[in-house]
């Protein structure tokens, strides 16, 4: 089989095309709650100028709440995203944290500052959120969709406070990508052409649908995502703790990234550091699209069938999630 079908197998350009490692994590969790919300405010703070809708948030029960779940929304997604599905996790006892990644949520959905993402950037925001996370509960969860998808890796990966993740769909390489151009782009970014790519050309800005979410981003907006999950593939950063639990959730419909190369990537970097590891597989008949989280999208589940999916990769929840996954995970977990 040629290495680009089967993208978990060392390769010529893994090999031939080294890579930097991106910035290193510099772990300094929060030591207590006041300590934590001290730096949530710091944040936040980032968020000025920025709609009410897509800012970070907080998110907590009534009670007392052990566990901190950290959840990343999609590439030019936002925060509000995944606010249904967080509202629904904090109802049932857990604290949720929705992170606004860099450049995301402005107001102005035409806006090109995706160019200036950077490595740095994510990692550094990876490092707060789990720092603010740890101060809050005795355990910290992550979530992420996409490019959030490849941020929970990266702190699966890098932060040990870090027990349970939910990878869905991480960004690995867009659909139709061969995965030595994903390699090449990664090492020599100043190739990566600076064109604007609308998700849908037909319609470009006219999506119709989310307020908030960009209907296009600038190609290399892409890149920062794309050095972190190479990273990890090859082994330049390594799991350097054991998981109790990583689940990735795939989508036979997705048209946006390359289920075999996220499932190749998932089982490389994690299948021997969990002492679970499984793929949530939707079931193709419900016709979900690759943001199947947003309200807005109009190829999503019901927030209800969402959550189920969710906690079931987390195994808090019935493991078919309704009928959802096809098969079903294992049981739950304690």
């Amino acid at each position: 089989m040629p290495a680009d079908r089967n993208p978990a197998r060392p390769a010529w350009y893994r090999r031939r095309l080294s890579l930097a490692a991106p910035s290193a994590s510099a772990a300094d969790p929060a030591a207590d709650r006041a300590a934590a919300l001290a730096r949530l405010d710091v944040l936040t703070a980032r968020d000025e100028g920025v709609p009410e809708m897509t800012r970070t948030r907080l998110l907590e029960p009534d009670g007392p709440a052990p566990v901190t779940i950290v959840i990343w929304h999609g590439f030019t997604n936002a925060p509000a995203q995944f606010v249904a599905v967080g509202e629904r996790l904090r109802d049932a006892g857990y604290r949720v944290l929705l992170p606004r990644m860099p450049h995301h949520g402005l107001a102005d959905v035409l806006n090109r500052e995706l160019t200036e993402l950077t490595e740095a950037e994510l990692v550094e925001q990876v490092d707060t959120c789990i720092d603010i996370a740890d101060g809050l509960g005795d355990e910290v969860w992550v979530i992420g969709l996409s490019a959030g998808g490849t941020m929970a890796s990266w702190a699966s990966a890098t932060r040990s406070e870090v027990r349970r993740a939910v990878l869905a769909a991480p960004l690995v390489a867009p659909k139709g990508f061969p995965m030595p151009a994903v390699r090449l782009c990664v090492k020599f970014p100043r190739i990566v052409p600076g064109m604007y790519m609308w998700w849908d050309p037909r319609v470009k800005a006219d999506l119709g649908h989310s307020p908030y979410a960009y209907p296009g981003f600038p190609l290399p907006g892409v890149m920062p995502f794309l050095h972190l999950s190479e990273s990890l593939f090859d082994g330049t950063v390594t799991v350097g703790h054991r998981l109790d639990r990583v689940v990735l959730v795939s989508n036979p419909n997705d048209l946006a990234v390359r289920q075999d190369a996220a499932r190749a990537f998932a089982t490389t970097v994690f299948a021997g550091s969990a002492d679970y590891f499984g793929e949530a597989r939707i079931d193709g008949q419900l016709g979900w699209m690759h943001d199947f989280v947003d309200p807005w999208s109009p190829g999503a589940g019901s927030t209800e069938q969402v959550v189920a999916i969710l906690s079931a990769g987390l195994g808090i929840g019935e493991p078919t999630a309704g009928g959802v996954l096809v098969p079903p995970l294992v049981t739950e977990q304690a």
